[in-house]
């Protein structure tokens, strides 16, 4: 399929492969998308600077990057940071198509629906584009394509209008005609409210007072004020609506103040400077509120992505009922769109819709059209990015997920490994990244279903770097296509999907030979290597004590969500590995303990102790705590055998005791690199990597004690 991508300052129509449709998705073949002037346009501007302006543009952003550049350095830091904005922007937050196909946990929405989607990165100016439900809402009838499209833009008017709490008879001032303040100023005169513009342009006024609006004034206007009192009986307007966008511009918001009454409303709703002379807020008392956008459900995760809407009761107007609000509106005819709307142009023109909006016309509305019948091939989640060539001997490779950790490690690590590898397929979720990572590391399939890997016989190891909750089924999955796999660590959450795992690799031991291993990459540390050498012949079990001293994540966080699991199941599992490689045996006996926090700020997964007994007597100890200090090492290790101590610092230097051989290295050396170089061997020689018993013993380690320290909560 195409879409619209914005690489460089330039803007470009890629051939991408198209969205997969998940359980809580509609997959929507788009008829009409809009292009808003004032967003898409700083979007564009962004897309031209370089990195560091782009960030230090946004403090959030660069807070992200700070934080970013704490756990993986600043190198690498940087190096995701500009591989995700090299992938491109994809534009675009406002569209309307039709309904393709309907997650199975949809039942309201059916094929051939037509329907208004919503969302930066989600209702893109694409021919295919997947919507979570929430997002999505059906158009009624009545209403044409190519007004309906707008609905996202009407519910971040409507939402503004609704901050202001207006009733009939009431009046409000609208700073700013772009399309959002004609959307505002249509909607405010439609419900009785005395409406007032503020605006530069002359054709923006005209255009508002050709759909209703009586009154508009220059901002530059010296006699505004008294304007304003002149048809507010001298009082100033109960609400100051601002929908225009100037992020540097500080008089905005201080002229609202000004046109308020006392004890009035300011909402704003676009991105202005918000440096606020506080005399005139302070004396009239004026209550200052922003917009969320679209309304309440904003950049909520679990409303927006997993679906789960807020009480009716409770949040009468979130933003899926926005838009059906707005659309009500249209189909009543209260709402002129359409007179907004000054071009339209065919998705492969989009390079001269975006070039009409950035010339002296300024535009309100543009739109894109899309090529209706479009033939099934342009809805393949696969494309391929280059002809196929197949050094003999090499691992294809399969990637499935291409987060931060694929990119700082494996990827690179691959690389370093290419007379061993080389990389057949990626599969990523965002369809644009999954063209862009495959083009830059030479795979010669792009994708956004996982199963298409699956079904290419060239490939022989897939890769697995998502979201913890997804490891099992795409394993199980993986195995029964007769696929190697290595999957990141956790193996899997829960005791059903090991059962899963173990039965399927049973029965697919059966038909060929395969093997799994999981990214516990400790054990293959040169330091590791270099204990569990010495110790081979020991009689005499081991104690064994292992400290990590982590940092702090929020409990929403998604490593503490369903989808990571939490601390246990998600790292710690990484040290109950390597006690099952360094004694040899199967756990007996597992306690855990874990503080019981006063507060949420902590879970309490996050700080606990838990100690294992092995059959062989060996006993291991693992402390771990995110209360500790950053200045402190992450991880410490000491192990005491028959007269000898390994004291193993960060996995930067061992010190040992009743023997000499010590190591230090510059860098931590924790065998991410000799794992991959280890798997090459293995497969060649068809045998496993790591055995399985010692895969499942720590899962089970790691699934009892996650079971213990929460049964304590």
């Amino acid at each position: 399929m195409r879409q619209v991508v914005f690489k460089k300052g330039k803007v470009l129509v890629e051939e991408v492969p198209a969205p997969g449709c998940g359980a809580n998705k509609v997959l929507v073949e788009n008829l009409y998308s809009l292009i808003s002037s004032g967003t898409e346009l700083s979007s564009l501007s962004f897309a031209k600077q370089p990195l560091p302006l782009k960030i230090l543009k946004y403090p959030t952003k660069l807070a992200k990057g700070l934080r970013l550049a704490k756990e993986r350095g600043f190198i690498g830091a940087y190096k995701i940071v500009n591989e995700m904005l090299e992938s491109g922007i994809t534009p675009g937050y406002s569209c309307c198509g039709q309904v393709v196909k309907v997650g199975k946990d949809i039942n309201d929405i059916k094929k051939d629906d037509l329907v208004v989607c919503a969302g930066a990165n989600i209702a893109s100016h694409a021919e295919f584009i997947a919507v979570p439900r929430n997002l999505i809402a059906k158009v009624p009838i009545g209403v044409e394509p190519e007004e309906a499209c707008s609905a996202t833009i009407g519910a971040i008017a409507l939402q503004g209008i609704r901050q202001a709490d207006l009733r009939i008879g009431e009046s409000a001032v609208v700073i700013g005609l772009g399309l959002v303040g004609q959307l505002t100023t249509q909607m405010l005169l439609a419900n009785g409210i005395k409406t007032i513009g503020i605006e530069l342009s002359k054709e923006r006024i005209k255009k508002a007072k050709e759909n209703g609006l009586n009154d508009a004034f220059s901002p530059k206007d010296k006699n505004l004020l008294n304007k304003i009192h002149a048809l507010t009986d001298f009082q100033g307007v109960d609400a100051t609506i601002i929908t225009a966008a100037d992020s540097s511009n500080n008089e905005i918001i201080n002229q609202a103040m000004l046109l308020t009454r006392k004890r009035g409303k300011v909402v704003v709703v676009g991105d202005i400077g918000l440096k606020i002379e506080r005399l005139p807020w302070y004396e009239k008392e004026i209550d200052l509120r922003i917009a969320t956008s679209y309304g309440p459900g904003r950049n909520d995760e679990q409303y927006e992505i997993q679906g789960k809407d807020y009480p009716y009761a409770y949040v009468r107007w979130t933003e899926n009922r926005n838009l059906q609000a707005y659309l009500e509106l249209l189909q009543e005819k209260k709402i002129n769109f359409s007179s907004l709307v000054q071009g339209k142009y065919a998705l492969e023109q989009a390079d001269l819709a975006y070039k009409l909006l950035n010339s002296s016309k300024k535009p309100l509305a543009v739109l894109l059209t899309y090529a209706t019948a479009l033939k099934e091939k342009d809805s393949e989640q696969s494309i391929q990015v280059c002809s196929p060539l197949v050094p003999e001997g090499k691992i294809q490779v399969g990637l499935i997920g291409v987060g931060s950790f694929m990119q700082l490690v494996h990827l690179p690590n691959l690389r370093k490994l290419k007379e061993f590898y080389q990389i057949r397929g990626i599969c990523v979720t965002d369809q644009v990244k999954a063209k862009h990572f495959a083009q830059r590391y030479g795979a010669t399939m792009a994708t956004t279903d996982y199963h298409e890997l699956l079904n290419q016989p060239e490939i022989d190891l897939i890769m697995i770097a998502t979201r913890h909750n997804l490891h099992a089924p795409m394993i199980i999955d993986a195995l029964k296509a007769g696929k190697n796999v290595f999957v990141e660590k956790p193996l899997c959450l829960t005791e059903q999907e090991l059962d899963d795992i173990i039965q399927t690799l049973k029965i697919q031991s059966l038909e060929q030979p395969i093997s799994l291993a999981v990214g516990f990459n400790r054990r293959f540390s040169p330091f590791i290597q270099r204990i569990k050498e010495i110790i081979s012949e020991r009689r005499s079990p081991l104690i064994i004590n292992y400290r990590v001293n982590d940092s702090y994540l929020a409990p929403s966080h998604w490593v503490n969500t369903t989808e990571g699991g939490g601390r246990i199941l998600g790292n710690a599992c990484h040290m109950f590995d390597l006690f099952c490689y360094l004694t040899e045996s199967e756990s007996e006996k597992i306690q855990s303990f874990a503080i019981n926090p006063q507060q949420s700020f902590y879970l309490t997964t996050d700080n606990f102790i838990a100690g294992i007994q092995f059959k062989d007597g060996s006993v291991a100890n693992l402390v771990y705590t995110t209360q500790g200090d950053e200045k402190l090492s992450k991880e410490y290790l000491e192990v005491y055998s028959e007269g000898q101590v390994f004291v193993l610092d960060d996995f930067k230097s061992l010190r040992t005791y009743g023997l000499k051989a010590g190591m230090k290295t510059s860098k931590q050396q924790k065998g991410l690199l000799e794992e991959l170089q280890s798997l090459a061997v293995c497969l060649h020689q068809r045998r496993w990597p790591m055995p399985l018993e010692e895969i499942i013993n720590a899962t089970k380690i790691s699934l009892e004690v996650d079971k213990q320290v929460r049964e304590k909560e």
